[in-house]
Parts: C-alpha cells; structure tokens; sequence
C-alpha cells in the first residue's frame, strides 16, 4: 500500500519538531541554570557579608588585651579578640578563612585624647557552583568554584574609664 504525500509530509514535521526541541533545549536548560546560579551567588554574597559584620560586631566589642578599664588616662590600642571572632566565623560559615586587620582614623577623641580605630575584617571563601554548565562563565578559570571576598569596616568601641 502506498503511503499519500500528506502523510509523509505530516511524518517528517515529528522529526522536525524533534530536531528543532534537540537544539533549542541545551540553549534554554544552561539559561535557566545561570539565573538560579547568580542567584546562588547573590544569596552566598549576601550571608558572606552578614558574616564578616558579625564578626566584626563582635570584634569592636571585645578586647583581649583589657583586664581591666584603663587608668592614668593612658591609651592602649585595641587588641581585638582574634579566636573569639575566627570561632564565630566559622559557625557561620564553616570553610571561611578571616583576616584582621586595625586601622587608625582621625580626628582623635576630644574626650579622652586616644586615636580612635577602625577594625577591618575580611572574610574570603570558595563558593563551588551547583547547577550544571554554569562554571563556564562564572567559576574562576580551571576551577569549579568562585573566590568571593568580603570586608568589613567597624568602629571599634573604647569607653572611657575616668
């Protein structure tokens, strides 16, 4: 039995809707994934920064090097707590790896003399990409995860025991 010309034109458009989902699929399947994948990275940005403020929150807060409130009037710089604030580090983000840093600002305090200092924490960590096909683009190069830094300015707190 012979097949009509409008069945095998009907038979060929299936193959060509075939073809054309083959190649429209991958295109449409990795623009998917990079939008959930930036917005990963936003999310993983945003509790990188959360980190790093609290981390210097707690910083500011605490000093190692005082016992005791100053006398005499003296200034001592701030010496903040380095385990205290690595140990916070890492219940929030437990691949972390923070750095600290003081930095003295001006003008100094009018009340007690002392230099007034900022505590500087930077929080970096590799953030791995989860979705497929997406390190391409925005992993760094020959790897599958993306370096993401963040830093942290914070006044530190210094009462005045007079």
């Amino acid at each position: 039995m012979r097949r009509s010309w409008a069945a095998c034109r009907a038979g060929g458009r299936k193959g060509q809707v075939i073809i054309e989902v083959l190649l429209v699929l991958p295109v449409f399947l990795w623009l998917v994934f990079m939008i959930m994948e930036i917005g990963h990275l936003a999310f993983r940005t945003i509790l990188l920064h959360h980190a790093a403020y609290e981390v210097a929150r707690y910083g500011s807060l605490t000093d190692s090097n005082q016992k005791e409130p100053l006398t005499g009037g003296g200034c001592n710089s701030p010496n903040p707590n380095r385990i205290g604030m690595e140990s916070i580090a890492r219940r929030i983000l437990p691949t972390s790896h923070v750095e600290v840093s003081l930095r003295p600002t001006q003008p100094t305090d009018t009340q007690s003399q002392c230099t007034n200092y900022d505590l500087l924490v930077t929080i970096r960590q590799d953030v791995p990409m989860v979705f497929p096909m997406t390190g391409i683009w925005l992993a760094d190069k020959g790897r599958r995860t993306r370096k993401m830094v963040a830093t942290v300015p914070m006044p530190v707190e210094m009462p005045l025991f007079r």
